[in-house]
């Protein structure tokens, strides 16, 4: 199953304003300029539950750059990502649970924060890839070799050989990913160059679909997203009309959701954004919430996600 198609669904504020609108696709491209500096400051979250299950090793808060430094010879931008200050959340509680946690915590306190992340846009400013993506892979191996090694010996009781280690640190190396610890690298670029329609919609693929996009009178562009993501057809006649709304983005990982898994489970998926009239993200919100249909209180809802907000950008 896809995780990745989301459902974009407003408020009753902005329902009424909607309704009046005739639907029309367009992009979002994001008016970058050379020498700008984009300061970020970004929570992420978990509920108290969602802690009891899965301890997080994610940063809580962080405040971070988007520096735009040039294009290359295809007409692709050149951004670095810059972490200028990270804390992470509860640190005591979770080191508490995940004792070998504190050399994650180094990782970013002392190695990333050194160590621009390197990312290239496409026209449309849609993230393509991280180019210094083995150098940060790296410095994460460097970090975590003594804890991996620790816990590999005792698992296999015997004193690893050359050969058992330099696979070890390959294993981890190709799982590792620098964007799924710091989510906001994808997400910042997720809509740039995708078509988006105005208006409100609503379709069902392996997930059910709503979604709407208000582009406002003072020129900012908002997109709320709502996605079900335990209910939908697992088989479709033909191709989905609203496909291209977002990139499509498979990951074998994902498939965990499947037929047969119990219906009494609720899985939520609900985005924000906000784009001021040059495109760039001002404002973004990421929140996923897993639950039980026969339970109501709210108190036991796993939910977690992150939130960004664009402080100023510096001119050059």
């Amino acid at each position: 199953m896809n995780m990745k198609k989301i459902t974009l669904l407003f408020s009753p504020l902005f329902v009424a304003v909607l309704t009046a609108w005739g639907q029309s696709t367009f992009t979002i491209l994001p008016k970058f300029q050379v020498g700008d500096t984009l300061v970020y400051e970004a929570v992420t979250t978990s509920g108290i539950t969602m802690k009891d299950v899965l301890p997080s090793a994610n940063l809580g808060s962080r405040k971070f750059y988007l520096i735009v430094k040039g294009k290359d010879r295809e007409g692709n931008l050149k951004v670095d990502y810059l972490l200028k200050e990270a804390k992470m959340e509860d640190k005591n509680e979770v080191i508490k649970d995940l004792p070998n946690i504190e050399e994650v915590d180094k990782f970013f306190k002392e190695d990333i924060v050194k160590t621009p992340i390197q990312l290239t846009l496409d026209r449309a400013g849609h993230l393509l890839k991280v180019d210094n993506k083995d150098e940060v892979n790296e410095l994460f191996i460097k970090r975590m070799q003594p804890v991996l090694l620790e816990i590999i010996r005792g698992e296999m009781k015997h004193k690893l050989t050359a050969k058992e280690i330099e696979e070890a640190k390959e294993v981890l190396k190709s799982e590792f990913d620098i964007t799924e610890m710091l989510e906001e690298i994808p997400a910042l670029f997720k809509y740039y160059g995708q078509p988006l329609m105005e208006g409100k919609s609503e379709t069902v693929d392996s997930v059910t679909t709503k979604y709407a996009v208000a582009r406002m009178d003072d020129g900012t562009t908002w997109v709320k997203a709502n996605i079900d993501l335990m209910n939908g057809d697992e088989e479709m006649d033909g191709t989905n009309p609203e496909e291209g709304l977002l990139e499509e983005n498979t990951n074998d990982d994902e498939d965990f959701i499947d037929e047969g898994f119990d219906s009494r489970f609720t899985a939520t998926s609900v985005e924000d954004y906000k784009f001021n009239k040059e495109g760039i993200v001002t404002y973004m919100k990421a929140f996923l919430t897993f639950g039980n249909k026969d339970v109501s209180e709210t108190d036991t809802a796993i939910s977690g996600g992150t939130e960004v907000k664009l402080i100023e950008i510096k001119k050059k």
